[in-house]
């Protein structure tokens, strides 16, 4: 099993972070290693996503059940797919009104042995990279150009 957590404070509203968190339809534009995604059943602070990975030429799908709580933690669960586990959970803290602290606890763990070997170091630097592609996006969509 993979852990990873890292904490961060950013220039960025917790509203700001949140939306940019919360809107995984998007996530291909920015996360290189996400081909593809694809949202449904969306209700108040829960809904569903599809989403290929792939590094190379080795590709796979999950499920999963995103949960949001108060604009504060969003929690996203692989339902389905190559994994035994796979959970992201994002807390979100306002410092001030233009400042916020992010932490992101990242926890997997495939099924299948050959995928482990073949995905899993792959896996772990694109968890390790996952704050910075966040931050980049962000710095992105609300900085000034």
């Amino acid at each position: 099993m993979f852990n990873y957590k890292v904490v961060r404070e950013l220039n960025y509203s917790n509203k700001q972070m949140f939306d940019l968190i919360i809107d995984v339809e998007k996530y291909p534009e920015f996360l290189p290693w996400c081909k593809s995604t694809n949202v449904y059943e969306k209700k108040t602070n829960i809904f569903y996503s599809d989403m290929e990975i792939g590094f190379s030429i080795v590709k796979e799908s999950f499920t999963s059940k995103v949960t949001s709580i108060n604009s504060e933690k969003i929690l996203s669960e692989a339902i389905s797919g190559p994994f035994n586990k796979m959970n992201n959970i994002w807390d979100i803290k306002s410092i001030n009104k233009n400042k916020c602290e992010i932490t992101l606890n990242i926890e997997f763990d495939f099924k299948s042995f050959l995928l482990k070997n073949l995905m899993g170091k792959l896996f772990e630097v694109a968890s390790i990279r996952m704050i910075e592609a966040f931050e980049d996006r962000a710095n992105y969509l609300y900085n000034d150009n």
